[in-house]
């Protein structure tokens, strides 16, 4: 089976951003978080577009949900940038509805991973399920769930939910951050999360506990796929 690799791209230069994605063209996806960026504007924003295309993923979030620094209205006119592009952006279903909400009210046509966060603990299936279920109004492209793991349990959990999203028809990333999450990374590729976050080097994570494309392409060589 072929494994679906996302490269996260944190970085503060614009040319270093366009460098690291003209670099690993063998990628599948190229998440970019843009309040990183420095002197973000429209040309360097279409200039991802053209370079990246449908492989191309905007975050405005912050590692550990921290405050996003660029005003509101930047990001919106941002999303009014990708609107039929094919380009996706990631939005956090607890920090920005109003994102979300502007894409839906104006009919945008702009693919949409509607994601839940939390980096403290695994919520109970009760409440991811909720989660789902609020996140089901905005008619997401791909369902995505990424909390910390405190235990083996709390994995268990998180790849109980992966099947059940795929068991409906819906495209999902499940994942469990922290060393006890680490499972769910590699099953998850194999269970049929939409694709794999995979920095280069370790230090170059965007979240705790991912493993790099070389670890997992060793992994993976192993169990034969």
């Amino acid at each position: 089976m072929a494994i679906a690799y996302c490269l996260p791209v944190i970085k503060s230069g614009k040319s270093d951003i366009l460098e690291t994605i003209q670099n690993n063209g063998s990628y599948s996806y190229f998440e970019v978080w843009l309040d990183y960026a420095s002197e973000i504007d429209e040309v360097f924003i279409k200039q991802l577009i053209g370079l990246a295309g449908e492989k191309l993923i905007l975050l405005f979030r912050r590692q550990n949900l921290e405050p996003i620094k660029m005003p509101l209205e930047r990001r919106l006119d941002i999303l009014k940038l990708v609107d039929k592009t094919g380009a996706a952006v990631d939005l956090d279903i607890t920090t920005q509805t109003a994102e979300l909400d502007y894409v839906r009210g104006n009919g945008l046509e702009i693919k949409t991973i509607v994601s839940y966060h939390d980096y403290q603990r695994t919520p109970d299936t009760v409440r991811l399920e909720a989660i789902v279920a609020t996140m089901e109004a905005y008619r997401p492209d791909i369902y995505k769930l990424a909390v910390r793991c405190g235990s083996h349990e709390d994995s268990l959990g998180l790849l109980r939910q992966l099947l059940a999203l795929k068991a409906k028809g819906r495209a999902a990333i499940v994942l469990g951050m922290g060393e006890a999450g680490l499972v769910t990374r590699v099953f998850g590729a194999l269970w049929g999360n939409e694709m794999t976050f995979a920095p280069l080097a370790k230090g170059e994570e965007s979240a705790p506990g991912q493993l790099t494309r070389r670890q997992f392409e060793a992994i993976f060589k192993e169990l034969g796929v």
